[in-house]
């Protein structure tokens, strides 16, 4: 083997080992940064006092924050990327946008998009939405509910997904509705449906159906009637 055989084979396994440890440290980042952002979010409800963690949260990821707007109470909207793994090529293309509204100076709502790019349209998105019982639903009762768009069986709408839930939901319907699937942020293909995004809340049934995983205050007589898919 002559010398410039050798010097190329050594170059390109450098490159490699370089390659290798920037996939495996960038991957491991961006999966446990997308973890504690949702378990941040998740946790809120059960802090002392929702709004000055909330608050907290803004300044802590002050650098992501992409908007703010200032009317009959306050907006903030952050945004996380993937870039690390996606401008390289190593992943699909994934956000996840972090939204608060703050009404009389206290929480209002916290929300979170996370979307897979996997298509140039129509790419899976879904919305997680928490309204805080001191604006929203200052009753008990009023605040433990939990919607789902789509829900039901076999429905056709698989790629954008909406879950609406109260403070008070009860701890199974909370842990569904926040159980996204982190795995999406740094997956190679992305995720192609909500069911991929959202295993806990959506199933995939066949082709370009999914039918929902957890009952919610928007399924009809028929739709509780109907078993859950397993």
């Amino acid at each position: 083997m002559s010398e410039s055989t050798r010097r190329s084979l050594s170059i390109l396994g450098i490159v490699a080992v370089v390659v290798f440890v920037y996939l495996t440290v960038s991957r491991a980042f961006l999966l446990h940064e997308a973890k504690t952002l949702i378990n941040e979010l998740r946790s809120l409800d059960q802090a002392q006092d929702p709004t000055a963690a909330a608050l907290s949260f803004t300044q802590r990821h002050h650098s992501h924050l992409t908007r703010m707007i200032r009317d009959r109470g306050v907006y903030y909207e952050f945004l996380f990327t993937n870039r690390l793994l996606s401008i390289p090529h190593f992943a699909t293309r994934s956000e996840i946008v972090v939204s608060f509204s703050f009404f009389q100076d206290r929480l209002s709502q916290v929300g979170v998009d996370f979307a897979s790019y996997v298509f140039r349209e129509n790419s899976p998105v879904v919305h997680v939405h928490e309204d805080s019982a001191s604006n929203r639903c200052p009753y008990f009762d009023q605040c433990r509910y939990l919607y789902l768009n789509p829900h039901g069986r076999d429905v056709a709408q698989t790629w954008n997904g909406d879950v609406g839930l109260g403070q008070f939901a009860n701890e199974e319907r909370k842990r569904a509705a926040w159980a996204f699937n982190t795995d999406c942020f740094v997956a190679v293909r992305g995720c192609r449906d909500i069911s991929e995004l959202m295993p806990a809340v959506w199933k995939r049934t066949s082709p370009g159906r999914v039918s929902s995983r957890t009952r919610s205050n928007s399924d009809s007589f028929a739709d509780a009637a109907q078993p859950l898919p397993g």
